[in-house]
């Protein structure tokens, strides 16, 4: 576990010490192996037990082997390149390196011209993804509203279109289902030119979310089994709901969400050792009287410190989602 670092030389806001990280650390390791995580898809139950985890497919229960784990948080690259369409925005993520992107995905939009306010679509995603490509502040967009004037069986592609002509940085997009998953990297693949040339320059990043508590659905494991098969970078991102969806204590919803972001990269690292990941968390707390998950809660700002650390700690590049 050499590559397990601890700060010598902290700054900043910093929640967590040293000890504690050793000790969330051992505490995720416990929860893997004892009680492991609910994980759905056939392919990845194959691919998780021919790597010598105890598979339950019945219960879709895979609990991890202490060294796998450790493993494959070795082999994450500590430092890779969100590259742009057009080099000059490529952007060096991993150490002390500070990336930013737009926040997303907004449903509603002030029209810039009306004042009304309506239903986002299509032309106000490009609008906004140009507007964002010459920010230069802005490193990597997402997707910032949603189409909602298309199709949405096929919405994710009509977003990729739109954003593809109106984008030079990199792009991180989430998707739904295996097949928009493919078409969206073809997508990617005929920009670049072939399917070697966008793993040897990935201008996309694929984002898989695992579902509080202790979930990765077969949407998710689908879109990370088909990412690293092509070397694409990864954002493995929990959401979890301190006092909803996770316990009510921060230690136990770091737990909580580390283990579930480990669950991913380890799936990642079986397929491909060495696929670049960004270990991502948007966790806050919920609020209990409107049942909503208040994005500039204080505590999101805590959770955003604290995965921050442990990306250090373990030598992955985070990100963290917030205001």
């Amino acid at each position: 576990m050499a590559k397990f670092k601890h700060e010598e030389d902290i700054r900043g806001y910093c929640i967590l010490s040293n000890e504690d990280l050793d000790a969330l650390h051992e505490a995720t390791l416990d929860l893997m192996e004892d009680f492991g995580l609910q994980i759905h898809g056939d392919e990845a139950l194959e691919i998780y037990s021919a790597a010598g985890c105890d598979v339950d497919k019945e219960n879709h229960r895979v609990r991890f082997p202490r060294n796998l784990v450790n493993d494959s948080i070795e082999s994450c690259p500590e430092e890779f390149v969100l590259c742009g369409r057009d080099p000059k925005h490529d952007t060096l993520v991993g150490g002390k390196n500070v990336a930013f992107k737009n926040f997303g995905t907004g449903v509603l939009i002030i029209d810039p011209y009306t004042g009304e306010i309506r239903e986002s679509t299509k032309e106000d995603l490009g609008n906004v993804a140009r507007f964002c490509d010459a920010l230069d502040s802005i490193d990597v967009f997402s997707i910032a509203v949603t189409a909602g004037d298309v199709n949405q069986k096929v919405r994710s592609l009509h977003e990729a279109e739109v954003v593809f002509n109106n984008l030079t940085k990199n792009f991180a997009h989430d998707l739904e289902g295996v097949k928009n998953t493919q078409r969206f990297i073809d997508m990617a693949a005929a920009i670049q030119g072939g399917y070697d040339k966008l793993r040897e320059r990935p201008i996309i990043t694929m984002g898989a979310c695992p579902n509080s508590p202790l979930e990765i659905n077969e949407n998710e494991t689908s879109i990370i089994i088909l990412s690293a098969r092509h070397g694409l970078p990864i954002d493995i991102l929990s959401m979890g709901l301190c006092g909803g969806t996770t316990p009510a204590t921060l230690a136990g919803t770091l737990v909580t969400t580390n283990a579930e972001i480990l669950g991913g990269i380890v799936l990642s690292q079986i397929i491909n050792k060495g696929n670049p990941i960004l270990y991502g968390s948007s966790t806050t707390i919920m609020d209990m009287i409107s049942a909503t998950s208040p994005v500039g809660a204080p505590e999101h700002a805590m959770f955003g410190s604290a995965v921050g650390q442990i990306g250090h700690y373990y030598g992955i590049p985070t990100n963290v989602g917030g205001t």
